[in-house]
């Protein structure tokens, strides 16, 4: 096995420090301005990199769209993994995954980029990873054990509950930016869960008051 001496160390770090300033920076200028309107020059200029350093960890532009949209759903399954873990019912994880979810879309600039890039897809002179689905996956996951578990009412669909809720939440968080630039984006989440959890819970068994 080869050793490291003193001088790769440094150069590695370098480099890492590198692709992070270009990645980060590619993201501000995508959530800002869009993918047609952001250039090389500009990532680079953001980055406070030559452009020859920005080509030797991502030659075209079209690459750092992908791993910033690869980016985005590699840090989803820890997170969903964790609120499953942590939380009573399955539909208590629902309602915590969301509200997870619309923090980090409002506070992440790299996750609002991913988000812009998704919606600019067409745009992107290369194939991005299919939006959507592997969110209608997870749900339809969750709201299946709520089922098993006796929460939702007879009837009620863990598949189209899914793709209600990923459609919803979506569609919640794009007016939410376009209004108010994703400051109320929990509370309208919490309106929106609130009034679907109404419609497919089963009711909890009346207990009579003993003061009656």
């Amino acid at each position: 096995m080869a050793r490291m001496d003193g001088s790769e160390q440094p150069k590695q770090l370098r480099a890492q420090r590198t692709r992070q300033a270009v990645l980060a920076a590619a993201a501000e200028s995508f959530a800002q301005l869009g993918y047609p309107a952001t250039t090389t020059a500009d990532i680079a200029a953001r980055a406070g990199v030559t452009k020859g350093a920005m080509y030797f960890h991502f030659p075209t532009k079209e690459g750092l769209a992908v791993t910033i949209v690869e980016d985005f759903y590699r840090r989803w399954p820890p997170l969903v993994e964790r609120i499953r873990a942590e939380s009573a019912t399955a539909l208590d994880a629902i309602a915590a995954v969301l509200q997870a979810v619309a923090e980090q879309f409002r506070n992440e600039v790299s996750v609002r980029a991913a988000v812009r890039l998704q919606a600019e897809r067409a745009l992107v002179d290369t194939d991005l990873p299919a939006p959507y689905q592997e969110w209608i996956t997870v749900l339809s996951d969750l709201f299946s054990c709520a089922a098993q578990a006796g929460e939702l009412r007879e009837g009620a669909d863990p598949a189209a509950l899914a793709r209600v809720t990923v459609g919803a939440f979506f569609g919640i968080q794009q007016v939410s930016e376009a209004t108010t630039g994703r400051a109320d984006l929990t509370a309208r989440l919490t309106e929106f869960w609130e009034l679907l959890r109404l419609a497919i819970q089963i009711p909890p068994p009346h207990t009579p008051d003993p003061a009656v």
